[in-house]
């Protein structure tokens, strides 16, 4: 699974790389042989819109769901190819690249096809008529951070302007379907949009924060060249850096 249990452990072997100076090639090596493991197995197509999507892989048998958790990595398949050795021009980058843009949009999609502009915790792929529908027992929306990190990435990599309008769509959905009179509300049932009397700590440490960036230009965070982001959001500097 690139969801639940698994997603911080492709996330460090890049990120491990990254803020030792890519020094340290055994995690770069081993992040490059997991990705391409990752597309050439769990990467599908959906139908009838051609949604790019990751499955899992349960006791060899391919299981078509994504979880909104897996969402992560569409920006950390951006950032790998925008730090690839082999630079970013190289087929391998390129496709790391694309894949990762084309799993952005699927997420967008994955709030965006919802009445409540509210994202499930995971969806299932069935090549119907509306390529993916909820999770049954998990139509839930926990207010996680994943879509929006994926769309800050992508927008700091590429200044494309269009992961600034997705991400602004999500923080608007946010505002308008889970504020309380006291903070944010998880939500049962993206489609009822009873909301649960709790908000995860995560919600204002990552998920705010990957928003914010998102719309602001005038910070000092540069992935490619000072930070490194910690699967909890904690902006830390390249080791060299720290003094």
């Amino acid at each position: 699974s690139i969801g639940a249990m698994g997603d911080s452990f492709y996330e460090y072997l890049l990120k491990l790389w990254l803020q030792g100076g890519k020094e340290e090639t055994k995690y770069r090596r081993a992040y490059d042989r997991a990705m391409k493991g990752i597309m050439d197995k769990l990467i599908h197509i959906s139908r009838p819109n051609y949604l790019t999507y990751v499955a899992e892989l349960k006791y060899g048998k391919i299981i078509h769901k994504m979880d909104h958790l897996a969402c992560f990595l569409g920006g950390n398949l951006a950032l790998g190819a925008y730090t690839h050795p082999l630079g970013l021009e190289s087929s391998e980058a390129q496709r790391q690249l694309k894949t990762g843009k084309q799993l952005a949009y699927t997420c967008y999609q994955m709030y965006s096809r919802f009445d409540s502009g509210l994202s499930p915790e995971y969806v299932d792929f069935r090549n119907g008529k509306n390529d993916f529908e909820k999770g049954r027992d998990a139509p839930y929306y926990l207010l996680r951070p994943e879509v929006s990190e994926t769309m800050f990435i992508l927008y700091h990599l590429t200044k494309d302007p269009v992961y600034r309008e997705w991400g602004w769509e999500i923080f608007q959905a946010i505002e308008e379907q889970t504020k309380t009179d006291s903070a944010y509300a998880a939500i049962k049932d993206v489609d009822t949009m009873e909301k649960e009397d709790r908000m995860e700590s995560f919600f204002m440490a990552e998920t705010l924060k990957y928003l914010y960036l998102l719309q602001n230009d005038n910070h000092t965070i540069d992935l490619l060249n000072t930070h490194v982001f910690n699967t909890e959001a904690h902006p830390l500097k390249i080791l060299s850096l720290v003094t």
